[in-house]
């Protein structure tokens, strides 16, 4: 009686903690003594590597040009269109700017005539007359990137390089006087340099839905004037839905919106803005580096991760049975989603 009453009861809350101690210990020894215990050999160095993905794709992107002209006077002949400052007065002469989307140049062999004699001539201040010319080009990118996995996210780097198709922009107003803007490019290219993140917010059977986003600089060809061109990094947002072929290997559908603008400036202190917004949509394939290597059993066709025993060395080593092309449904480690029966 005397030891019952000098020692403490036990409470639900001590066996409380003293449950939670023991499972968070048994964890720790569970999750350390699989490869420990067993002395199942892996290389560190594959292991580290598999904790990256390397993706490529491809497709196309419909590009939406927009400028607005202000600050301004427009004036088209039966020939060119061109551009220069309403700031000063406007005489019989004058120089003017052609090519004001990509690389603008100087034309002082103009002399204006008096628009009410022809009507083929067209003069407008933008500045009492809203003015710009916008229009959808084509392009065709070629993606390369790598990341890194864990968890739920992803980081990385990346490449793009896009072959582009310029069209004809069409006039925002006065669309029955003016032609439409030809700039003197049909064909360019645009390079791109990005970082990405990543989370994959959604899975559904061997599909995962990852929302990414890449921030980075594009680079123009040398069709455009860099030196007189300034632009900020863009921004590309997108959905990466991925099919697990296995656990290696992912089809990949990525739509996705890029947002980018660049100034272009002359010589003489206009600046025009260009709007260039992407709708991308890119298929590819995405690949991780095995961490283990294939069975060297010839006949090995287990889907599942299983262990292999060196019959020289006796080390035990984790090894798969399937090509990293294989389709495998990776709930079960089988091809199929409902167990076939035997016959």
């Amino acid at each position: 009686m005397l030891i019952n009453l000098l020692t403490p009861k036990p409470t639900l809350k001590r066996y409380g903690l003293l449950f939670l101690v023991l499972t968070l210990s048994f964890s720790k020894i569970y999750s350390q003594s699989i490869y420990q215990k067993y002395d199942i050999y892996r290389n560190p160095i594959k292991v580290f590597l598999n904790k990256f993905s390397i993706t490529m794709a491809t497709g196309i992107g419909i590009t939406n040009y927009s400028h607005k002209l202000s600050g301004v006077y427009f004036y088209q002949n039966e020939q060119n269109q061109f551009i220069f400052s309403n700031k000063e007065t406007l005489g019989n002469d004058f120089i003017g700017y052609t090519n004001w989307l990509n690389n603008p140049q100087l034309n002082a062999s103009m002399t204006i005539k008096n628009p009410s004699l022809s009507e083929k001539i067209v003069l407008i201040n933008t500045d009492t007359a809203s003015l710009g010319f916008k229009g959808a080009s084509t392009g065709i990118p070629i993606t390369l990137t790598i990341h890194y996995n864990f968890n739920k996210f992803r980081v990385g780097v990346g490449y793009s390089y896009e072959i582009h198709s310029l069209t004809p922009l069409k006039p925002t107003a006065f669309i029955n006087q003016l032609r439409n803007y030809k700039s003197n490019i049909t064909n360019t290219s645009y390079s791109r340099l990005f970082g990405m993140v990543g989370y994959k917010f959604y899975q559904f059977w061997s599909f995962d839905f990852v929302a990414e986003l890449q921030l980075g600089s594009i680079s123009h060809s040398k069709q455009f004037n860099k030196d007189l061109i300034s632009q900020k990094l863009y921004t590309n947002i997108g959905i990466s839905i991925e099919n697990n072929w296995s656990e290696y290997f992912r089809l990949i559908l990525r739509p996705s919106i890029e947002l980018k603008s660049y100034t272009i400036h002359t010589p003489d202190g206009l600046s025009i803005t260009h709007q260039y917004p992407t709708f991308f949509i890119q298929a590819g394939i995405s690949i991780n580096i095995p961490e283990i290597p294939r069975s060297p059993i010839k006949n090995d066709k287990t889907e599942l991760k299983h262990v292999y025993t060196d019959p020289i060395t006796g080390r035990k080593r984790e090894v798969r049975g399937q090509s990293i092309l294989k389709k495998q449904n990776q709930k079960i480690g089988e091809n199929y989603r409902k167990p076939r029966k035997r016959k």
